[in-house]
C-alpha cells in the first residue's frame, strides 16, 4: 500500500468542510462537535473502503459465527470435563468449527496488519483486550451464572484484575494516539502564528474517534458478557444471550476497523504511534548509544 502524505491537504475532505444540522440531542456543544467529527470520519471511511476491508470483515464474521453456533455450546457440554480433555472428546464437527474460527481470526488480524501497518502493535493489543474481556467474564460467571446479579466481591478478584489490565492497555492506546497527533501537529504544522497551529489541531480533533473507540469497547464487553452468560446456564435456555453476543460482536468488528483506520488516515504511514514517554526513552537510548560509539576505548590506551 502506498504511503499516505501526512498532511491535511492530502485528505479528500476536511473537518471544517462538514456541516450538520442541529438536533434536539445537542444539549451541549461537545455533542454537536462529536457528531460532526463522526460524520466527517464516516465520509472518509466510505471513500477508503476497499476489497481488503471487506475481506477482513467477512473473516471476522465467519470467526464469530463459527465460534458461537456450535453444537457443543448449544447442549451445554459436559460440566465435569474441562481444558485439553474437553477438546479431546469434542465432536469432529465442533472441533473443525473451532479450528476454522481460529484461522478466520488469524486472517482478520493479518488483514488489519497489512492494511494499517503503523497500527500493527495496537491492533494486536485491541484483539487481546477483546479476548481479555471474554476471559474476565468467564471468571465472573464461574461462581455466579447470573452475574452481575447477586455477585460476591470475593468471587470477582480474577475477573476484576483482568478487566483492569484491559482498561489500562486501552487507556495507553488512546494516550499514544493523542500524543502522536500532538507531535504530528508540532512537526508538520509548525507555524509562527499560534492560531494556525490551533486550527490544525482542531482539524485533527480526536473526540469523535475516542467516541468510536469507546463504542467498540462497550460492544466488545457486552458481547463477552452475553456470551459467558449464555454458556454459564449450560442448558441452552438463554437464547437471547447468544443472539445479543453475536449482534454486539458483529457491531464491534467494523468499529474496531474504524478505530485502527482513522489514526493512520490522518497521521500517514511514515509515523509511529507512541506515547511521549516512549519517544523520550528511545531518544535517550539513541543518545547513549552515540556516546558509546564516539567514546575512545579505555582499554586500548
Amino acid at each position: 500500500m502506498a504511503a499516505e502524505n501526512a498532511s491535511q491537504e492530502s485528505l479528500p475532505l476536511r473537518l471544517s468542510d462538514v456541516e450538520i444540522k442541529q438536533l434536539f440531542i445537542d444539549v451541549h456543544p461537545s455533542i454537536h462537535a462529536i457528531r460532526k467529527e463522526i460524520v466527517f470520519q464516516w465520509r472518509l471511511f466510505r471513500l477508503d473502503w476497499n476489497q481488503g476491508f471487506t475481506i477482513a470483515v467477512i473473516a471476522a464474521i465467519l470467526a464469530v459465527l463459527l465460534g458461537s453456533l456450535n453444537v457443543d455450546i448449544f447442549d451445554g457440554g459436559n460440566a465435569k470435563i474441562a481444558g485439553v480433555e474437553g477438546l479431546q472428546i469434542a465432536g469432529s464437527s465442533a472441533y473443525f468449527q473451532m479450528v476454522i474460527s481460529l484461522l478466520c481470526w488469524g486472517w482478520f488480524l493479518f488483514s488489519l496488519i497489512q492494511l494499517f501497518p503503523i497500527m500493527r502493535t495496537h491492533t494486536i493489543t485491541l484483539l487481546l483486550i477483546w479476548g481479555g474481556f471474554g476471559l474476565s467474564q468467564v471468571y465472573f460467571h464461574s461462581g455466579n451464572k447470573n452475574f452481575p446479579i447477586e455477585f460476591s466481591l470475593s468471587d470477582m478478584m480474577g475477573g476484576f484484575l483482568i478487566t483492569l489490565v484491559c482498561v489500562f492497555f486501552l487507556y495507553f492506546f488512546i494516550k499514544a494516539v493523542r500524543e502522536t497527533r500532538d507531535l504530528h501537529v508540532e512537526t508538520h504544522h509548525l507555524h509562527t502564528d499560534v492560531r494556525m497551529m490551533e486550527q490544525a489541531m482542531s482539524e485533527l480533533s480526536l473526540r469523535g474517534w475516542v467516541f468510536v473507540c469507546l463504542s467498540w469497547t462497550i460492544s466488545a464487553a457486552l458481547s463477552a458478557w452475553s456470551g459467558a452468560h449464555y454458556i454459564a446456564e449450560r442448558t441452552g435456555s438463554r437464547t437471547w444471550a447468544l443472539v445479543v453476543h453475536i449482534l454486539f460482536a458483529l457491531v464491534a468488528i467494523p468499529l474496531m476497523i474504524w478505530t485502527v483506520w482513522f489514526p493512520q488516515k490522518v497521521l500517514g504511514t511514515d509515523t509511529k504511534v507512541r506515547t511521549k514517554a516512549a519517544v523520550t526513552a528511545e531518544e535517550d537510548l539513541l543518545s547513549k548509544a552515540e556516546i558509546v560509539e564516539t567514546s575512545p576505548d579505555k582499554e586500548a590506551w
